[in-house]
């Protein structure tokens, strides 16, 4: 048993490295995968859907374990992770036209107050069709949220 625990320790890495990746494009994609793959799977290091918080004391954690890297590194790996993998509904997706407000903040990393009124302005004027009628919401923070258009339905 001891010898498998061994052989899966040093063939797990090849296959991680060996693996294509399918975590979206963006910035911090090779950081994450570099600074993520060496110990687990692509699948595994995004399996959660946390909020930045949450992703920042998943990466503290692989810290006190030993991951290497840069604080700088560090960072960017949380960043990547909030953006792409938010809280929310299942697959990261957040359907803006069910979803609760903590959900719709959860998801796009936006105040309470911006989600409520997306909430609200949902309620008053009925669903949205896509993504260009959320810029109607007052205080939409558009450049901040396009980014991360691709985690919406409508």
């Amino acid at each position: 048993m001891r010898t498998l625990a061994i052989l899966c320790l040093l063939v797990a890495p090849a296959v991680v490295f060996g693996q294509k990746s399918k975590l979206p494009d963006g910035p911090g994609k090779d950081t994450t995968q570099r600074v993520c793959g060496v110990c687990h799977s692509v699948e595994v290091s995004v399996s959660a859907r946390e909020s930045r918080e949450g992703w920042n004391s998943i990466v503290l954690n692989m810290i006190e374990r030993g991951a290497k890297g840069s604080d700088d590194e560090f960072g960017e790996v949380v960043d990547y992770l909030t953006t792409h993998y938010p809280p929310g509904a299942a697959g990261g997706k957040c359907n803006i036209n069910t979803a609760t407000a903590k959900e719709v903040e959860d998801a796009l990393d936006i105040t309470a107050e911006q989600a409520a009124a997306i909430v609200k302005y949902r309620e008053e004027k009925g669903k949205f069709k896509g993504f260009e009628d959320l810029s109607k919401v007052p205080g939409f923070p558009v450049a901040k949220v396009t980014p991360k258009k691709a985690l919406l339905t409508f």
